[in-house]
């Protein structure tokens, strides 16, 4: 009898520790990495280990009896990640996993197995398995049960390539389909919300709790891959105790995972200081959030000319020049704005250093070729922008808006992106201080 129910007598019983037995908590705030050639290898990877470390830190207490780690990435080739997410899994946490590449690197292959062995399919959507899983919770073997469940010596093998983008086909918004273990790695056809073309390129990395941390939420631009942490400038923005936040991307992760299309209605939730915003949405440029921000913003203030520092990897198309003429028409109204790139379409840049020889604005270029091999290696891949003045109402307003969306057409109507507003002073400071270092090693 191949029933849902059926599913859960291979649970183990799994011993609650005690709230926090080893005193771990991720800090909270920004961190920053340091990319080739300057950084070390410790430098590098600053960002990619700290959301590691809290993935290790998962597990069931009884504060948090069902633990969770949701994570969604452009790119996934980490081992290191990979070993993390299987070993929560193997702890009793559900792990749910979206990425954008049909990529079959090793380490993929590696989670995909361990996360997808004992997912079934349920294609009439009853709630019930339409088939037997292949392998026990986490590619753990399957003891000797009824109802048909077979026993095995081990779980499955690890997935070939083909095999492993046959089973991102997969998961489902049923939860059934997730298997005992309640984890999956999904990837969506083309945008999870948008348009079948488009690109899922969020990156959100949360957790139900971590250490004596509940409901941490992690916003960055790096995904969890080597490019990320050695061939771009990145940041990781780490919210704690926010279980509005945190519940409000469950359902987000849900919305993905079932692949139901965005709709009229920006998904935004304010909770405190943090505003996160979730794309796509249907509608243009009288819709754009973000737009809406710089609209707000007047260029005298109680703390002197309103400044502007943006770090912004593409900026391209329609939705980038209408972006940018609004900050030009700021820099022309007295605000100081300052602009690193990472990439641009040849008409923006040649607009931005018009308005750099205008005295408008400061402008320089992050893209370095190390080797004089003709590729760049390194760039800023930061959507960041860092405001101090007048904001609203708020005449001494300190803020930094940041996340994953270029500035570019597909990311606010077509593809899967995320943002987040903060209003906080100390962080308005540690991102100006980033940029600083950023412009140090980037060109005029």
């Amino acid at each position: 009898m191949r029933r849902a129910a059926a599913l859960l007598v291979i649970l183990p019983a799994l011993t609650l520790a005690p709230w926090s037995a080893s005193g771990y908590e991720p800090s909270g705030g920004v961190t920053f990495n340091v990319p080739n050639p300057w950084g070390s290898s410790a430098e590098n990877t600053r960002i990619v280990r700290k959301v590691e470390e809290a993935f290790r830190h998962v597990r069931r207490t009884r504060r948090d009896p069902h633990p969770v780690i949701l994570v969604t990435g452009y790119l996934f080739d980490r081992d290191v990640s990979a070993n993390a997410l299987i070993n929560a899994c193997r702890r009793g946490v559900s792990v749910r996993v979206i990425i954008n590449r049909k990529v079959a690197s090793r380490p993929l292959r590696k989670l995909v197995t361990a996360l997808n062995a004992d997912n079934v399919r349920d294609g009439d959507r009853d709630g019930i398995a339409d088939n037997d899983p292949r392998a026990g919770r986490c590619n753990r073997a399957l003891p000797a049960q009824h109802d048909g469940l077979r026993q095995r010596g081990e779980g499955i093998p690890l997935m070939t390539a083909r095999q492993t983008r046959r089973s991102l086909r997969r998961p489902t918004g049923q939860q059934v389909t997730w298997g005992a273990d309640g984890s999956y790695v999904l990837k969506c056809s083309g945008s999870c919300r948008g348009a079948s073309d488009a690109n899922m390129h969020s990156k959100i990395y949360a957790m139900s709790s971590s250490g004596s941390a509940n409901n941490v939420v992690m916003v960055s631009s790096s995904n969890l891959n080597g490019g990320g942490a050695k061939l771009g400038w990145n940041d990781l923005v780490v919210m704690k105790g926010r279980p509005k936040t945190f519940d409000f991307l469950v359902q987000v992760h849900r919305l993905m995972t079932a692949q139901k299309r965005a709709g009229p209605d920006l998904l935004e939730l304010t909770d405190g200081p943090y505003t996160t915003r979730i794309f796509p949405i249907v509608g243009g440029k009288d819709r754009d959030p973000l737009l809406q921000d710089l609209r707000k913003i007047r260029c005298s203030s109680d703390l002197g000319r309103t400044s502007l520092h943006i770090q912004q990897f593409w900026w391209n198309g329609h939705r980038g020049n209408y972006l940018w003429d609004k900050i030009r028409n700021l820099a022309r109204d007295g605000c100081k704005v300052k602009i690193i790139i990472g990439a641009v379409d040849r008409g923006l840049g040649r607009r931005m250093r018009d308005a750099r020889r205008a005295g408008l604005i400061e402008f320089w270029d992050s893209r370095i070729d190390t080797d004089m091999d003709g590729y760049v290696n390194t760039r800023t891949h930061m959507k960041a922008v860092a405001v101090r003045g007048t904001y609203g109402t708020n005449r001494r307003y300190h803020g930094v808006w940041t996340g994953t969306a270029n500035w570019s057409n597909g990311s606010l109507t077509r593809g899967d992106e995320n943002t987040l507003n903060v209003r906080s002073a100390r962080l308005w400071r540690r991102y100006v201080r980033y940029f600083t270092t950023v412009r140090n090693h980037s060109t005029r």
